[in-house]
């Protein structure tokens, strides 16, 4: 299986189609990595425009070239009954309620075998692409992450609302391909999701607005995701806006505005795992400073603490308003000896 051509720039033209966007805001910035690659996969209704404006906006906010897999728009009523189709496509695998991942890995492989006998020029990765050729994105997807000259499964994924239902069905058709192990930890970022069921092995966050309601379509309603409340909305660039909430709100346990524990070192050192992208640092910050003040401090200098003074001196550089507002953040309230010293460190890099 070849990947699809990936265009660059513009808007895209046809179902399925893949674009590289970068956006001009962030291509001559320094904490610009031109190195990383970043999927995503839009939802319903959505319209050329309207997949690359997300598509720029998730560029600036991971600092990464973008490819855009475009789930064309029918309009709203058939984007909705491929929803339903794409919901119900491959559930019985994803669920494993007849019987386990494995256990539909032989029955995909047998069904295999026996069509290869009547044609022996088929292949077992174009076979199980056949499962999901109704949908042009979720098969383009699927040809990205397995064909020759694609992505590869070492990528991570972004999808909103029924690009969810596309992303789950194109990483099961790959585990049925390749095995569970071509997609264990893949990092999987959802927003607005009406997707219940996933395949096994994949890292997924959820994002969700708490009233948002494509997102109670999933069914779960979970304690896991990382939701935002008090905000009727669903898409994706309202979602993007609220970056920095998200991040905080995955490591936090509350709701209704109250916060009972925040996980400060995990944020810590998800933050350090954000590299030179002071666009999002400051966002995550931002959002701490405003409303978890009691924590920013701790937050603070546990992030400084897992930094080396080379990576001081670099995100000085990059953002001086990172460096002053953390020195802020740990100067806060009473500083005491870890956090007088993390002042130290930052303004001797």
């Amino acid at each position: 299986m070849q990947a699809p051509t990936i265009r660059v720039g513009g808007e895209p033209a046809g179902d399925g189609d893949v674009t590289r966007y970068v956006s001009p805001e962030v291509r001559d910035k320094g904490w610009f990595n031109a190195n990383r690659r970043i999927i995503f996969v839009n939802g319903m209704d959505n319209t050329p425009k309207n997949h690359a404006t997300s598509c720029y906006e998730l560029s600036l906010m991971m600092g990464a070239s973008v490819l855009g897999v475009y789930n064309k728009t029918n309009g709203k009523w058939a984007d909705l009954g491929q929803c339903i189709k794409d919901k119900v496509t491959l559930s019985a695998v994803q669920s494993q309620a007849m019987m386990s991942f494995e256990g539909w890995f032989a029955v995909v492989d047998t069904a295999y075998r026996a069509a290869k006998a009547a044609n022996p020029a088929l292949n077992k990765t174009d076979f199980v692409g056949s499962l999901i050729a109704g949908n042009k994105a979720a098969h383009a997807l699927y040809a990205l992450l397995v064909g020759q000259g694609g992505t590869g499964t070492a990528v991570e994924i972004y999808c909103h609302s029924q690009g969810n239902l596309i992303t789950s069905n194109a990483l099961t058709a790959v585990a049925l391909a390749k095995g569970l192990p071509a997609i264990a930890g893949m990092q999987v970022n959802s927003f607005g999701s009406p997707c219940r069921y996933w395949p096994p092995g994949i890292s997924r966050v959820n994002n969700a607005f708490t009233f948002d309601g494509v997102s109670f379509l999933d069914l779960r309603m979970d304690l896991t995701s990382s939701k935002v409340g008090f905000k009727v909305a669903h898409g994706f660039l309202e979602y993007a806006k609220h970056d920095g909430e998200f991040v905080v709100n995955r490591f936090r346990w509350g709701g209704w505005g109250m916060t009972f524990s925040l996980n400060e070192k995990a944020l810590a050192q998800f933050c350090v795992e954000q590299g030179d992208n002071v666009r999002r640092l400051r966002a995550i910050f931002d959002r701490l400073e405003s409303a978890h003040p009691t924590d920013s401090d701790d937050v603070a200098v546990a992030y400084v603490n897992l930094l080396s003074d080379v990576r001081i001196a670099r995100l000085k550089t990059l953002s001086p308003e990172l460096i002053a507002q953390l020195e802020r953040l740990l100067k806060s309230g009473m500083a005491f000896g870890d956090e007088r010293a993390a002042v130290e460190r930052l303004r001797a890099a």
